[in-house]
């Protein structure tokens, strides 16, 4: 192994012995008693309004200490509910909980710690989402301060798409699920539709696991700000905007998922400390389409990684620990984009055994002036292009400002008409290529270099 990837890899060993300490949600509902919301007065004929009865049931439920609170067959008609420590809200096969149409009837998150710091800030106010805006933070389902607690089973959540003309872009109605100052919580086997805004929205999120949760329509499906030690683990995300979203992660995993969207795949827009997806396939176009782009109907998948920490205004912080590996990828604008802003530096990101088809335009990796990445590696990637008379150069890669960069066992393709240049390098201090099908002893015409070191050829593949 080179010295490049050698280094490169000795800085994840932290992150892998890190990930080890997961700590699951205990499993001691069993052990407690059980609450039927139907038996203590629900009904679930999709017309009378259970907010009350729920509410009073999962308060019992923890004051008791704790249980499972089960929600039968039948569509439960509730505004906002707040989930307590030590207790399983149960949905039963057949089971709906679904949001009330009247927005005067929710609740908005109100912070109880300090969340200033996940607050983005926007020139033009439209991506500020802040903690504070009781507007922005109605939610169907509200955490804070919980512990040990669990959404779980078959039935449904659904949002209903509970419109809000004073809501952002003057649409959108309440979340799913928020919560902050959260750990050991666990969402397994549900599923969310039709969020008005979020599925979920998460602040200061700590040792929680999302396992086969499924999410249909709305916006963003799993957006969190402030994640420790956190699991998304074979999830099927079908969503109108980003699919995961949000940053400020430590220790952070994707694993054997199933990503579509009519939006990016997961983007993160601040920084992280650990963050890893693997064994995943993201595939476009989105199901539904995105929900802000009204007649259009725009379905097109857009990134299926977005890495740009700053992208929705000022947030300081460097990106370290990034490894993305075995995936496969499938009609979409953009594999992946790594964008840096003010105040943004990246040290390690690897990513390799990618398997993508169906590309529109290329991987781009570029930062704001004087920011920029320390060691980039793409090992055992394969990336086929749709090219076209209108492709614009480069096709394949774009990379700009790294110390760093090794291309390793990289395949790109391309259709039958495409520009003469695949890979476009400014400011790159130092590039490796090995077994690569762009560049070679003979075969250097479908590289541009621009400010840059000499690329090195590197006939050892590990």
């Amino acid at each position: 192994m080179n010295l490049f990837s050698r280094t490169v890899r000795n800085s994840f060993s932290k992150f892998i012995f890190a990930s080890s300490f997961i700590i699951l949600p205990s499993a001691s509902f069993a052990q407690h008693a059980t609450y039927n919301i139907s038996e203590l007065g629900a009904k679930g004929d999709n017309k009378t309004i259970n907010t009350a009865i729920i509410n009073q049931t999962i308060a019992k439920c923890f004051s008791e200490g704790g249980g499972t609170v089960v929600v039968p067959q039948g569509v439960f008609l509730t505004a906002t509910l707040y989930l307590k420590s030590n207790v399983n809200l149960h949905l039963k096969k057949g089971a709906v909980l679904k949001g009330v149409s009247d927005m005067n009837l929710y609740h908005s998150f109100i912070p109880e710690k300090d969340l200033s710091k996940y607050n983005t800030i926007s020139t033009t106010g439209n991506n500020s989402n802040s903690a504070y805006d009781t507007v922005w933070t109605k939610a169907l389902i509200i955490a804070q301060g919980v512990t040990k607690a669990t959404i779980s089973g078959e039935g449904h959540i659904d949002g209903d798409h509970v419109f809000n003309a004073k809501g952002e872009e003057g649409m959108r109605g309440p979340h799913t699920i928020v919560m902050a100052n959260c750990e050991n919580l666990r969402f397994e086997n549900i599923t969310i539709e039709k969020a008005a805004n979020y599925a979920v929205l998460a602040y200061d999120l700590q040792n929680s696991v999302f396992q086969n949760v499924h999410i249909q329509q709305g916006w963003d499906g799993i957006h969190i700000r402030g994640g420790r030690n956190i699991l998304l683990k074979q999830c099927d995300l079908q969503t109108g905007d980003d699919a995961i979203a949000g940053g400020f992660w430590d220790n952070f995993r994707v694993e054997n998922c199933k990503i579509n969207s009519a939006c990016n795949g997961i983007r993160v827009i601040m920084p992280v400390n650990g963050f890893f997806v693997t064994d995943s396939y993201f595939a476009g176009p989105g199901k539904y389409p995105h929900r802000t782009s009204g007649a259009e109907h725009r379905t097109n998948m857009l990134a299926g990684i977005y890495i740009q920490p700053g992208g929705w205004g000022l947030v300081k912080g460097d990106l370290e620990g990034i490894r993305i590996s075995n995936l496969k990828m499938h009609n979409m604008n953009n594999p992946f984009i790594f964008e840096l802003h003010e105040g943004n530096n990246a040290n390690d990101i690897i990513v390799e055994n990618i398997k993508a088809d169906s590309i529109k335009n290329p991987i781009a990796i570029h930062s704001d002036k004087g920011y920029g990445y320390k060691n980039i590696l793409f090992k055992n990637v394969a990336v086929r292009y749709v090219t076209n008379a209108k492709t614009v150069a480069p096709w394949a890669l774009g990379a700009a400002n790294v110390e760093q960069l090794r291309l390793e066992n990289v395949r790109f393709y391309a259709g039958s008409i495409k520009p003469q240049t695949a890979v476009q390098l400014d400011n790159i201090k130092s590039s490796v290529f090995a077994g690569t099908n762009i560049y070679g002893d003979n075969h250097t015409e479908e590289v541009n270099v621009v400010n840059s070191g000499k690329i090195k050829l590197d006939s050892k593949t590990k």
